[in-house]
């Protein structure tokens, strides 16, 4: 083989090196460019941080809610917030019916202000809109812990916390994309 040819060669194979380099290198810039201008499912511009939450987003999970379903949303959030500061408020201020209920239960009447206060708390949470999913969440093990002692403690129906266990649970699923544990 000739040095001309041998020069040529080598040429060649640095040609094409440089060729394939120039290709993987636009390719990865193609693939860089791609990823930064990535969006959610609500045309926000994601950041390093959405990272977690992006296979969610992919799948449609995050989809923006229908207006009625805002609404029906929000009108399940006053009634509970408005059940709640009633039934807070008369624990905390010692209605009879409240003071005889919690002599009953038998664990004393501080038990009746914890109870009044998480309840009350959990009521103004409802009603501000980024701190509905606490509201909700500090409802369900009190609900849980109304109808235990409805079922077991004192002889009356469980139906009632049922219904509101049920109504701050959907008020939490319907919320928790809130929650941002990442």
């Amino acid at each position: 083989m000739s040095v001309e040819a041998s020069r040529q060669r080598a040429h060649h194979k640095g040609f094409v090196r440089i060729r394939r380099f120039s290709q993987e290198r636009r390719l990865a810039n193609v693939e860089i460019e791609r990823d930064v201008g990535e969006h959610d499912a609500m045309r926000r511009p994601m950041t390093t941080n959405d990272a977690a939450t992006y296979a969610m987003t992919r799948n449609g999970t995050n989809r923006q809610r229908s207006r009625a379903a805002v609404i029906a949303l929000w009108v399940t959030q006053v009634v509970l917030a408005l059940a709640f500061l009633m039934a807070g408020g008369s624990k905390l201020a010692g209605v009879p019916a409240m003071v005889s209920l919690f002599d009953r239960v038998g664990v004393g009447q501080w038990f009746r202000y914890v109870t009044g206060a998480i309840e009350l708390t959990a009521g103004i949470a409802l009603l501000i809109p980024a701190a509905a999913i606490f509201g909700a969440m500090l409802l369900i093990p009190t609900m849980i812990g109304a109808i235990v002692v409805n079922v077991f403690v004192v002889p009356a129906s469980p139906v009632a916390p049922l219904v509101l266990l049920l109504l701050a649970a959907a008020v939490a699923w319907a919320r928790r994309d809130q929650l941002r544990i990442f």
